[in-house]
């Protein structure tokens, strides 16, 4: 009993020191915010002086990049630790519904578990998913105040376009999806939206926000914008005497869409003074045709603007995004004086990131969501670590799935978040031998960082069918390579090329690096946890072996009758893969505990099975399938033929494949299969 009273001592005094000398961190997240603040060739110049001084008391790195350049699922990567192409969170889904995320643990909650007061305001979580996250919460993250037409159900937001710019989504833009985001403009401009008795619209005069009126007089008396209401929030916060070390993350929404900022923000850049973006009229001649399709939304927003000749329309745009790059950066420096007048500014880490980048009329895009460097690096900043550099910069590819790693280790918490869960180990590596060193830190992760871009037609219109699977990109130090779904290729050399107009994927000159690049890539993509389906001992066979043998790496499935092949193991969550040639035009099934499962085809010309129309009989097929908690989606050829919801008991079962009919072979290669 001694002993044991002992080291509950020893355990309780080391408890306490460790909470004493545990830092305090403010992370700060900036929505849709892109690399400005490096002010790098190509761009506007926007100046940043409050980043900049945080510049100045940390380390810079250069080459970060997100992992999916979208909100949720960018921002669930990093607060989870976890790739996309791990979760299968690709999209805007929410994450409590994601068979991984929802058994995981968020950074967030890991603080809070280990001795952390954490504190949130803003947008931290993807649409204000991060209830019963954080310990206290200011205010949730809105991108208005927003124009009104005064009816009960465009009262929040979210769906109005400022009426003297309604003409934007006129003539071939009229489909344009999501009205309210293609719009902006000072805040002096106040909407009037007019009556019109015939639609019920009551018509409305001025803002709201938060379905509220949101009052401006004049420049000097408005009420407060929610980035503003953030930061003093955060200040209020700041100026505690804490009893314990917290963790306060605070969310901007600007730069996000729609590009309301006050006036004074826009006339600190007059429009004679703002040259665009260069662009190269062949740029899009050499990129992959998935990546180039003019009707993605990046390319629609860019020529919603363009087609308007005369009205300068681009430069207006890039003025106001501008303008809010500069706003957000006055907000930043708001957090940054309440931190150094704060009684805990002398053991407080900083932390400022954006959750992906934004192109500005770079190849004729205007969005986010692309593979390209525009899209994918980020801004990323790390000040107040103890023995770290001050005004450094670190050129290393890193990303923000290696946010999570390095707040435990700065922190001092449990390596294993998810050890009493799914047991999902973290995914991204510590940044700390950057902190420390950042030309030649002691680096465990990968020499490249990987972003996964879902194929989803949102990129289109918001139908979500013929997805392709995601396409991926890496990013060395001085290459970008990218792989598309259907095998397609681009490589830029980003030391000479940096505006990436000349894709080499197919100079035999470079065809080392890119080999070398694709290894790479496809590591991170696919991960370690896969296991081999493609020999008879992985699975149950018919009684008559004659009719399914093994032949040169294949499984081969012949003979006069039905056949079916069951995985031996059982399986709750998982992902299998594999290439299936059919020598007969008839279908065939995957199965899932027997009860759950697609008929896959290559139909006939008028086949209600006209959906799997992708299935080329006679040719080697790739089938991916991905079932986790209630969702079970199916591709073939990296085309999305299913993406289903269904309900059904959680218990693990077997897998088969079924040739029903007695004709002609199936034959079945590289199969593999993962648990989630």
């Amino acid at each position: 009993m001694r002993t044991l009273f002992a080291l509950f001592l020893f355990f309780g005094f080391f408890s306490s020191g460790m909470a004493e000398e545990r830092p305090n961190v403010v992370f700060i997240i900036v929505d849709d915010l892109n690399d400005m603040p490096y002010q790098p060739n190509g761009k506007p110049l926007v100046p940043t002086p409050n980043i900049d001084r945080l510049k100045k008391r940390g380390v810079t790195f250069t080459n970060a990049h997100n992992n999916d350049p979208l909100c949720a699922p960018s921002r669930s990567s990093m607060l989870f630790g976890l790739y996309p192409q791990t979760t299968g969170l690709y999209w805007f889904e929410n994450w409590r519904q994601n068979g991984v995320l929802k058994e995981s643990v968020p950074l967030t909650r890991h603080l809070g578990n280990h001795g952390y007061t954490v504190y949130g305001t803003g947008k931290i979580f993807h649409a204000n998913q991060g209830e019963g996250q954080f310990d206290e919460y200011g205010h949730f993250g809105d991108f208005g105040p927003w124009p009104w037409d005064g009816r009960e159900e465009t009262r929040r937001g979210y769906s109005l376009p400022h009426p003297d710019q309604r003409y934007l989504l006129e003539g071939p833009d009229a489909d344009m999806d999501y009205e309210w985001e293609h719009v902006f403009g000072p805040l002096s401009n106040i909407p009037h939206w007019p009556a019109d008795p015939a639609k019920d619209i009551p018509g409305y005069k001025g803002w709201i926000l938060y379905g509220k009126p949101w009052r401006y007089a004049s420049a000097t008396d408005r009420d407060p914008l929610p980035d503003e209401l953030s930061a003093e929030w955060s200040k209020a916060i700041l100026q505690r005497d804490q009893d314990a070390p917290f963790a306060l993350f605070t969310g901007f929404v600007r730069t996000h869409t729609p590009l309301y900022a006050p006036k004074e923000y826009f006339d600190r850049f007059p429009l004679d003074s703002i040259e665009l973006p260069e662009v190269d009229p062949n740029d899009l001649e050499d990129v992959a045709a998935a990546l180039k399709d003019q009707k993605l939304y990046g390319f629609r927003r860019y020529h919603m603007l363009a087609r308007h000749e005369g009205k300068d329309l681009l430069r207006h745009w890039l003025q106001a995004y501008m303008a809010c790059v500069s706003f957000v950066d006055d907000q930043v420096g708001k957090v940054l004086d309440a931190v150094d007048a704060s009684p805990a500014r002398d053991n407080t880490i900083i932390f400022l990131t954006s959750d992906h980048g934004f192109h500005v009329g770079e190849k004729n895009f205007l969005y986010k969501q692309s593979l390209w460097e525009p899209s994918t690096r980020v801004p990323l900043i790390v000040a107040g670590v103890d023995g770290a550099p001050e005004g450094a910069v670190c050129r290393q590819p890193v990303s923000l799935i290696d946010i999570y790693p390095t707040f435990v280790e700065i922190c001092h918490l449990p390596e294993s978040p998810n050890a009493d869960g799914n047991g999902y180990a973290l995914e991204g590596h510590s940044l700390v031998p950057f902190l420390q060193d950042p030309e030649n830190g002691s680096w465990e992760g990968p020499n490249v960082a990987i972003t996964a871009l879902p194929g989803k037609d949102h990129s289109l219109h918001r139908e979500f069918k013929g997805s392709y699977f995601p396409h991926f990109s890496v990013r060395s130090k001085h290459w970008r390579y990218t792989l598309t779904a259907d095998g397609e290729e681009e490589l830029y050399d980003m030391i000479t090329d940096p505006m990436e107009w000349r894709n080499l994927a197919q100079d035999p000159e470079f065809a080392v690096v890119k080999a070398s690049l694709k290894e790479q890539l496809v590591e991170l993509r696919d991960g370690s946890k896969w296991k081999s389906l493609n020999n008879l001992e992985a699975w149950v066979a018919p009684s008559k072996s004659a009719d399914v043998e093994p032949k040169m790496g294949e499984i081969h499935l012949a003979g006069p009758r039905s056949l079916r092949l069951t995985t031996n193991s059982e399986f709750k969550d998982f992902e299998l893969e594999g290439e299936i040639k059919s020598t007969v035009d008839r279908p065939f099934k995957f199965l899932y505990r027997g009860t759950y499962g697609h008929s896959l085809s290559s139909p006939k010309e008028g086949s209600k099975e006209a959906a799997y129309s992708h299935f080329q009989p006679g040719e080697w097929n790739r089938y991916r399938i991905r079932v986790h908690g209630d969702r079970h989606q199916v591709w073939v050829n990296n085309r999305v033929v299913s993406d289903t919801q269904k309900k059904y008991a959680r218990t693990a079962g077997t897998i088969s494949i079924v040739r029903p009919w007695g004709e002609g072979m199936l034959q079945l290669k590289n199969l593999r299969i993962r648990k989630l």
